[in-house]
């Protein structure tokens, strides 16, 4: 592709700035910023401010009905993602998805059939993949230090009254494991090789009444080749864990703050117990639409697929189906991975 490519986004809400933040990084990888929509007439406003070269919406199907816009980014609750997708995808347009991809598997499905029969792109934005302390894990596994990994743990979450706003309502954020949660489980996968044999969900909401989020969710998910990952979300936790450990048949990392640019290396070297200090590498989640860019521009292989990010979907629904039945519960979808 020769042409230079049109971006545009749906949701330039105030929360985070994110619909400054696509623009900018679609701008930085040689994709113009061409368009915003907004259902709020002030955020769209705020947008024309910000670009004062785009088009601005408060009406998706306007933008949508447009042809010469070539990929769309979707910055707006969890529980419209899947239409969204599905309406961009349909006008024949590249699609990006804020994580999490959508609510259920089966959305996340309908969404990727829909891109493959349309022959578009379809992506979710999983740029904590370049976070730095993963990098630096991901290093460390391909230079043997850490062995086979057995069993990894990720927890976040602390003791506190949740925030009042939508992610704090079940209907709309799909629940408590599809925030952070999304980004732990996309995490362990990556790392971890092989199918997913089933998942055990633990859900507890003792609390915070006044909210339809959970209070505490673990998800236990077992993996074909034997290893165990444990996911943790609460805003129960007195006593917290490290957000990260990763146990290995050569060395363990522990990363009590994934933000601090520092992680624990434990490994045994000559028969001699080791335990360090490693420095991380630096975050580099701008690396997404670069490799956005490369895979429309010049064929490259996408990194962040619509598959992968199902999958992240299936186990977060699978560990509530779970915790309702009260037993192991396989993955849907997961055929897709093999």
């Amino acid at each position: 592709m020769t042409t230079q490519l049109r971006g545009a986004v749906i949701g330039y809400g105030g929360a985070f700035n994110m619909g400054m933040q696509h623009a900018k990084q679609m701008t930085k990888n040689g994709i113009a910023f061409a368009a915003a929509c907004d259902l709020d007439p002030a955020r769209a406003a705020q947008a024309k401010q910000d670009f004062p070269d785009i088009d601005v919406y408060t009406n998706p199907d306007e933008l949508l009905a447009r042809g010469d816009i070539d990929l769309v980014t979707v910055i707006t609750p969890h529980n419209t993602h899947a239409d969204l997708g599905k309406r961009i995808l349909a006008s024949g347009k590249h699609a990006i998805l804020e994580k999490p991809m959508c609510i259920t598997a089966e959305e996340g499905y309908e969404m990727t059939q829909l891109a493959r029969a349309q022959g578009k792109m379809l992506s979710v934005y999983h740029n904590r993949r370049w976070d730095g302390w993963y990098l630096t894990l991901k290093d460390l596994m391909a230079k043997g230090i850490i062995g086979d990994i057995f069993q990894i743990e990720m927890a976040f979450g602390s003791y506190g009254r949740p925030l009042t706003w939508w992610r704090s309502d079940k209907a709309i954020s799909g629940g408590a494991l599809y925030d952070w949660g999304a980004h732990l489980v996309d995490y362990a996968l990556g790392v971890v090789p092989g199918g997913i044999r089933s998942v055990r969900g633990v859900v507890h909401n003792l609390l915070w009444h006044e909210f339809t989020n959970e209070d505490h969710v673990d998800s236990r998910i077992y993996m074909e080749n034997g290893a165990t990952i444990d996911v943790t979300i609460s805003s129960l936790t007195h006593a917290a864990k490290p957000h990260i450990r990763v146990q290995g048949t050569k060395g363990g990392i522990v990363d009590a703050n994934i933000f601090d640019g520092k992680l624990t290396l434990y490994t045994d070297l000559n028969g001699v117990r080791v335990e360090t200090e490693v420095q991380t590498m630096k975050d580099q989640g701008e690396k997404y639409y670069e490799n956005v860019a490369d895979h429309l521009y010049r064929g490259a292989p996408l990194i962040v697929t619509a598959e992968s990010a199902l999958r992240n979907i299936a186990v977060i629904e699978t560990t509530e189906r779970s915790a309702a039945a009260g037993q192991e519960l396989p993955v849907p979808y997961e055929e897709l991975h093999k």
